[in-house]
């Protein structure tokens, strides 16, 4: 698992096409695609693994078929303690194990050489001193969603959407005790900073000196938002791998649902950009669509 064809015919590793490839295509979102799949406002998705599963395996199959070289598992909100919030830490095990393996379905169903990233966010506690979570559990209840995604075979693991830079490094420090390549990223708003104040400057620095191997922003509103982030992060560590995945614009609530309505088009001009910066990985975040997806590696694959 986790090879695929270089040009040369040989096979190549995440590391290897991480190296060879600028950018990897990553999938977009997982959560609002479920939505439009049925899943209510505010369930986890992550139930879907269990209780929908076709629909699961479907969103990574759209992702594969529009052109993604990697997509992630539906495992975001998987850990222990964010499961415990909709009362399923009791099928933490069987929720985790079977969002790898409906991806992996996807994958070996598409024939394509797709990388399978195992998606960590954060636990949606506040740590000490603001709140009353330790810097121990976080770290231990990362640890232990990192051993079993990396147990149930993912290539790679990526701590994604962190507003809190003290949190994601304890996210980094979980994930790299699996020896898989580790990827990380934190979301800003409008202003430039993360919720909690943290600046890309100091994310790109303290997520690099953490041990993730690629650094980035995802969700953060809009493209112009995370090009801007990136654009901070590569002045300030010109040596970063970087990771860009955008939300799909500004989300507007029509009947009571989020609706965002970024053109396809705006999503492509974004990843050739990207692809100008140098960024390693790019993709889209939250209201991004397989079209989106499509759109962008079509771009990518004239620019």
């Amino acid at each position: 698992m986790g090879l695929r064809q270089g040009l040369s015919g040989q096979t190549m590793t995440f590391l290897d096409a991480l190296e060879h490839q600028v950018p990897l295509l990553a999938d977009g979102a997982t959560g609002t695609m479920l939505q439009r799949a049925g899943l209510p406002i505010g369930a986890a998705p992550e139930r879907w693994n269990i209780e929908n599963p076709s629909a699961v395996r479907d969103v990574g199959a759209r992702y594969i078929a529009a052109g993604s070289d990697l997509i992630c598992t539906n495992t975001f909100g998987g850990s222990r303690v964010s499961l415990k919030r909709c009362g399923l830490e009791h099928k933490f095990e069987p929720v985790n194990r079977a969002a790898v393996r409906l991806a992996r379905e996807a994958i070996s169903a598409s024939g394509q050489p797709v990388f399978l990233l195992g998606s960590i966010g954060p636990t949606g506690e506040i740590l000490e001193p603001y709140g009353e979570f330790s810097p121990d559990a976080a770290r231990e209840s990362f640890a232990e969603h990192a051993s079993l995604l990396a147990a149930a075979g993912v290539d790679a693991l990526v701590c994604e959407t962190f507003a809190d830079a003290n949190e994601a490094v304890l996210a980094i420090a979980g994930a790299r005790a699996t020896e898989l390549p580790v990827l990380a990223s934190m979301t800003f708003d409008q202003s430039g900073r993360t919720l909690m104040g943290v600046t890309p400057e100091q994310a790109v620095a303290q997520l690099c000196d953490a041990g993730a191997l690629v650094v980035g922003a995802n969700c953060s509103v809009g493209s112009d938002v995370v090009e801007n982030i990136i654009r901070a992060m590569k002045a300030a560590r010109p040596s970063a791998l970087l990771l860009a995945k955008p939300n799909a614009g500004l989300p507007q609530v029509v009947d009571g649902k989020a609706v965002y309505a970024m053109p396809f088009e705006a999503m492509a001009e974004f990843a050739t950009r990207m692809k100008s910066q140098g960024v390693a990985v790019v993709g889209g975040c939250c209201g991004s669509t397989p079209q989106h997806i499509q759109a962008m590696h079509a771009a990518l694959q004239r620019s």
